[in-house]
């Protein structure tokens, strides 16, 4: 359906990243204490990859084309007028 620019496909690429970071501390916190791994693998993970998913979000939001707005504008007009 929409294609995604490249700088948008880094934006994919540098969130997976982040999450796969975000993991690999998670899990190194939670097994300091195993007894309370998985509380604190929630309390960590949970937050930090939320904030990463919603940030990634509004960036690709924010470097879309502008050929892709007036298109998707342009769609959404046709469609509503009769």
């Amino acid at each position: 359906m929409n294609e995604l620019n490249a700088r948008q496909k880094w934006i994919v690429v540098l969130m997976d990243l982040m999450l796969l970071a975000e993991i690999c501390l998670s899990v190194y916190l939670g097994q300091q204490n195993p007894a309370e791994l998985t509380a604190v693998f929630l309390k960590t993970f949970v937050p930090a990859a939320a904030l990463t998913v919603i940030c990634a979000r509004i960036a690709i939001r924010f470097l879309r084309a502008p050929e892709a707005e007036q298109s998707a504008e342009a769609a959404a007009g046709a469609g509503t007028s009769r």
